[in-house]
Formats: C-alpha cells, sequence, structure tokens
C-alpha cells in the first residue's frame, strides 16, 4: 500500500494558517492597544498644555495690567512681545473691557510649520486684574504642534517596543512551536519503535503479525515467524554493566536488520526478545537462512575486544501451517525457542506439533503444581549426610510430589517448571512449612532430629517482597538455626551479595550456616567465598564421579579442599556412589560425604529409625558421637 501522503500536509498547512492567523490578531492588539494607550496619553497631554498656556497668560496678564489702565497701547505691545519664546503661541489679543482691541501679537505665517498650521489650535483667555478689578482681557491661541509632536514621538516609541517585543515572543514562540514538534515527532516515534535499538516495538509488530496472520489464513500467504532470545542476558548485565548489555541488544538489532528483506519487519518485543517477520512464498527458506546466518555470524558482529560473546536461541513457525491466528504464531515460536534454550542455547529450533502438545503438557502441569502448593501435597524426602567415620551428622531435604492421577512426578520434571512459572517461591515456602511439621513429628516421638538442609533458589530472594515473605515464613514456622540450614548455588550467592539487602547476610547474622551447593559448576569466585563465610562448600558430582582414577578429577577437588578449609569451611562431596570414590575423597580430606551409595532420601517416618534413642547431635565437625552409622556400599539404605 502506498504511503500516505496527505497526512504530513494538512498537519503543516494548518500549523502555516494557524500561524498567520496568529500574527494579523497580534498586530490587531498591538495596534488597538496603542490607539487606546495614544488617546490616554492625547488627553493628558492636552490638559497639560491648556494648563501651561494658562499659567504663560497669567503671568503676562500680570506684567500687563498698568498698560491696560494707562491705555497705553505701546506698552501693552511690549509687553506681549514676551509670547514671541512660545512657540507653540499664534495669536494674542489684549481686549478692553468693551471688547475693543488694545494691543495684540501675530507670529510671522512663514515662521510656522506644516504641523502648526493644520494641527489645531487652543484658545486660552485670561483676565487682566488690577486691585481684584478686571480692568482688561487677555486672549491667546496657540497651536497644538507640541503635543501632536511629543505625542507622536510616544506612540512611536511605544510601536518599537510592542514591536521588539513581539518579535522577541515571536522568536521563542517559534524555538517552542519547534521543539515541541520535535517533542511530538519524537513521541509519534517511539510509538512504533523501541528506543534503543530502532527497531520496531511489540505493539507495532503485533499490528503487522495481525495482518499477516489475516493474509495467511484467508488466502494462504506463506509467513514464517522467528522469536529470538539473547542467551544468559541476565547474566552479561549483572557481569559486565548494563551499558555492555545495550551494546549486545544494538547489536543483535543491527546484524538482524543485515540480514533481512527490505520488506520483512524486525523488532524488539522487549528485553532481550526479537522478533523477525518474513512473508512472501520462500519465506520459509529465508527464515532458515536469516536464523542459520544470525547464529553463524553474530560472534564476528561484536567489535574486537569486547566482552562477552552474545549468542542467541531462535524458534521458528508457519502461517497458516502450524497457526491460524497472531496469537497462536506467538505462541508456537515461543514453544520453539523454548526447545532451542532446552537444546543447549545458541541454537534453532522449528515448532512441530509434538512440541506443542509438551507445551500444553508444560502447562498442565504448572497448574496442578499450583494446586498441589496450595493444597499442602508436597512432601519431604531427606538424604542422609555422613562424616568420614560414617557419623550422620545432617540431611538434605528434597522436595516430592505425588499427582493424583499421575503418581510420582521426578523433581527433574516439576522443579524447572516451578522455576519457570515463579511457583519455586511457593514451593520454598511450602518445603519450610513441612519440614517444621517433620521436625515437630521427630521430636513428639523423642528423637533428636540432624540439621534439615533446605534449597534456597535464587527467585525467592530477587523481588523484595519475596525476600520478606522467606523471613516471615522463616520465623513463623519457627525454625531455629540448630534445626535447619540452608543450601544455595553459586549464581544465588552471587545475585543476593550484590543486593544491598542481602537475605544471605542477614541469615547469617541470625545464625543460620550456609552451605554453597554444586560448587566448581557456576561462578566458582573466590573473591565471594572470602565476602561470606559460608559453613559449608559442597562439591559436585561432576568433580567425584571416577575420581580415584582421574588425575585432573582429584587435583581440582584438593584445591577446593584446600581453599575450603583455609576459609573454615567444611566440604561436602556429593554423588559418591562407590567405595573407592568414598575412600580416595577421604585420602584428600574430605569432611563431609553425600550419595546413593552411602545412602538414598528417605522419606521422614524411615528416618525414625536411623534417630531412634540416638542422643542429641553435636554441630557438624564437633565431637565424636554417633547418631547413626552409615550402611556397607552396596547396600544403600532406599526408601
Amino acid at each position: 500500500m502506498p504511503p500516505d501522503r496527505s497526512g504530513p500536509s494538512s498537519p503543516a498547512r494548518w500549523r502555516r494558517s494557524h500561524t498567520g492567523s496568529e500574527v494579523r490578531s497580534l498586530a490587531v492588539a498591538m495596534l488597538l492597544t496603542a490607539g487606546l494607550l495614544a488617546v490616554v496619553e492625547y488627553i493628558y497631554l492636552d490638559h497639560s498644555h491648556e494648563r501651561g498656556l494658562r499659567i504663560h497668560a497669567g503671568i503676562v496678564a500680570h506684567s500687563v495690567s498698568a498698560a491696560a489702565i494707562f491705555d497705553s497701547a505701546r506698552d501693552a505691545t511690549e509687553s506681549l512681545q514676551a509670547f514671541r519664546g512660545v512657540a507653540d503661541v499664534s495669536e494674542v489679543m489684549l481686549q478692553r473691557p468693551d471688547g475693543s482691541a488694545l494691543a495684540s501679537y501675530q507670529r510671522d505665517e512663514a515662521q510656522r510649520s506644516w504641523l502648526q498650521r493644520y494641527g489645531g489650535e487652543v484658545q486660552v483667555t485670561v483676565p487682566v486684574l488690577a486691585n481684584g478689578t478686571e480692568v482688561a482681557r487677555l486672549k491667546v491661541l496657540a497651536d497644538r504642534s507640541e503635543l501632536w509632536s511629543t505625542l507622536g514621538s510616544l506612540v512611536v516609541a511605544l510601536l518599537m517596543v510592542m514591536l521588539g517585543a513581539t518579535t522577541f515572543t515571536r522568536l521563542i514562540s517559534r524555538r517552542m512551536r519547534a521543539a515541541v514538534r520535535d517533542a511530538e515527532e519524537r513521541t509519534r516515534y517511539l510509538a512504533h519503535h523501541d528506543a534503543l535499538t530502532g527497531l520496531a516495538n511489540r505493539a507495532t509488530f503485533s499490528s503487522a503479525l495481525e495482518l499477516a496472520a489475516k493474509g495467511a489464513r484467508e488466502h494462504g500467504l506463506p509467513v514464517t515467524l522467528l522469536c529470538l532470545d539473547v542467551d544468559d542476558f541476565k547474566q552479561i548485565n549483572d557481569t559486565y554493566g548494563h551499558a555492555t548489555g545495550d551494546d549486545a541488544l544494538r547489536t543483535v538489532a543491527t546484524l538482524l536488520r543485515e540480514l533481512v528483506r527490505e520488506d520483512d519487519m524486525v523488532a524488539r518485543l522487549g528485553g532481550d526478545e526479537f522478533a523477525v517477520l518474513l512473508t512472501g512464498p520462500r519465506s520459509q527458506e529465508t527464515g532458515r537462512r536469516v536464523a542459520r546466518e544470525m547464529i553463524n555470524r553474530l560472534p564476528a558482529a561484536q567489535r574486537a575486544g569486547t566482552q562477552p560473546a552474545v549468542k542467541v536461541s531462535i524458534g521458528m513457525s508457519q502461517l497458516p501451517a502450524d497457526a491460524q491466528t497472531a496469537e497462536e504464531a506467538m505462541q508456537c515460536s515461543d514453544v520453539a525457542l523454548y526447545e532451542a534454550k532446552r537444546n543447549g542455547k545458541n541454537a534453532v529450533a522449528d515448532y512441530t506439533p509434538a512440541l506443542g502438545e509438551g507445551q500444553r503438557e508444560r502447562a498442565r502441569l504448572q497448574a496442578d503444581l499450583r494446586d498441589a502448593i496450595a493444597a499442602q501435597r508436597i512432601s519431604l524426602v531427606y538424604q542422609p549426610i555422613f562424616d568420614s567415620g560414617g557419623v550422620l551428622r545432617n540431611v538434605e531435604a528434597l522436595a516430592r510430589w505425588t499427582h493424583p492421577v499421575r503418581g510420582a512426578i521426578g523433581p527433574a520434571e516439576f522443579i524447572p517448571i516451578a522455576e519457570e512459572s515463579g511457583l519455586i517461591v511457593d514451593l520454598g515456602l511450602a518445603c519450610m512449612r513441612q519440614a517444621r511439621i517433620d521436625i515437630d513429628a521427630w521430636r513428639s516421638k523423642g528423637l533428636s532430629p540432624v540439621p534439615v538442609a533446605l534449597n534456597i533458589s535464587s527467585q525467592q530472594l530477587h523481588r523484595e517482597a519475596d525476600r520478606r515473605q522467606f523471613l516471615e515464613q522463616l520465623e513463623a514456622s519457627r525454625l531455629q538455626p540448630g534445626e535447619v540450614e540452608f543450601e544455595l548455588t553459586e549464581s544465588v550467592l552471587f545475585d543476593d551479595l550484590n543486593n544491598p539487602d542481602s537475605i544471605l547476610v542477614r541469615l547469617q547474622s541470625m545464625g543460620y550456616a550456609l552451605a554453597i551447593d554444586d560448587f566448581g559448576t557456576g561462578y566458582s569466585s573466590l573473591a565471594y567465598l572470602r565476602r561470606i563465610r559460608c559453613r559449608k562448600l559442597k562439591i559436585d558430582r561432576l568433580f567425584v564421579a571416577g575420581i580415584e582414577a582421574d588425575h585432573d578429577n582429584a587435583l581440582m577437588v584438593e584445591a577446593m579442599l584446600r581453599v575450603a578449609h583455609s576459609l573454615d569451611m567444611l566440604v561436602v562431596a556429593e554423588g559418591v556412589e562407590r567405595k573407592a570414590e568414598h575412600d580416595r575423597l577421604m585420602q584428600l580430606g574430605c569432611d563431609l560425604y553425600q550419595g546413593f551409595g552411602l545412602a538414598r532420601p528417605q522419606p521422614a517416618h524411615a528416618l525414625e529409625s536411623w534417630l531412634r534413642a540416638a542422643p542429641a547431635p553435636a554441630a557438624v565437625g564437633e565431637g565424636d558421637q554417633p547418631v547413626c552409622k552409615s550402611p556397607e556400599f552396596g547396600g544403600a539404605v532406599s526408601s
């Protein structure tokens, strides 16, 4: 469709017409104001002129009184010569009481200017008194030239001031209108474009996608929709700063513009999300080419020496093959994008019906999980942790969910759903409540529980409301520092310590022990280990598996042990499956051990036999009293 060229010109014509009308109105207002002021000033000057003339005539009348008494025309004429110095006086006559002229003075007509002759005249008559008796009458006729000259100068000055003020106002007004026009244009631009990248925004893209979906639905016109997401964008922002994150977004936007055709649309939907709309009979091939080149060329598109390497995951869907509406198309591309993320990121995935069904199944599971948390159908199992002598020192609480229809659903399936949906926050609170219930049940049977380790998700600490809710639940559950400790991953530690209101620092100040889980798979920052002295460091099973034969793993574990011990931290080896692994870890000086080779996770009631009749456990690393000995390898206890 050709662009509408009538739109921009119509407002321009209106602005020009409006400006001309403003100028005319301003000119009329100025003239009316000047005229009004001129009338007022004329009246004032006329009165002043007449008053001055009467004063002058009165002085002359006083001097000419003697001549009037003696009826001396010569003396009277000499006295009237005093008016020669008054430029606006044109004629003076001294009359006797009977009205006859005694003497007169008249200015030469040649000496009078045009204004004096045609500017109007004023006549003043004053009595000539002698001892209070009128002996004559003096009539003075003067022109208004001085009045008009003064009034003219005043009006000119007034008009000049008004003109100057108007000119200045016009300049300011013009600049202000230009600024307003720029702001309006910027507002119109931002209504359809993203301010950071200059791409179309979500609203503009949604409108274009609606039109494309309609064409695909009604006329079978093929459309390809790509949804892109920058991999690990939050980590880029947190590690390198938001300026680097903005540079990464601009790099992605620039490359996308280069890869698509002129008629295709590229948009930034928000955050690190982008979308590409491709139309035409070869849109699917174009989409694959764009996605492939985006993956391949993005590293080279970054400025040399910049960090970090930016990568994207891409999901692709087709209209009308995969979806009939714009909303369905976005859902399909999002499902494909999710699959690309699951496949290791920096990848492209096409939407398939199987992926769609998987997404719907995840949505159903999410709804069921929400209901299960609300109905308190989440239970806990506890995996024992032993010291090198086989003494049970504490247990790790692990969430379990038994679906009313599907039965037991493994944590590997429902924990990712909880994290994606944000239900992990409520799940963590439910685990705290259940831990309180299980600990109270053990105590009611005369048992001496060992400390229970609860896992903290990063989402529980992101928002202020979630942090506050976590602390409130901790207080409401009455879980004491001797009863529970908290395990957190390195990413949680990294994020929370950068928060001025660090909840981990607060937990430590309250006396709760902290353990870093899966150490060696995340940031592994020694600086953060020094900043917050956690009680324990848990080595990920990746370094434990086959350690007796893997020299490199043994060296890394030994290094971790030395660092942890130098910071007075206890080291827990996770995933201990075989006796050879256990023995090698003991040789390296590991403190605590956890794994299926020692004991599988136990429901609360199954753990009672381990705790029954046992004395109160010592703090980890203190004392030698056993609570329960671990079984031999190969005979691990399971629920």
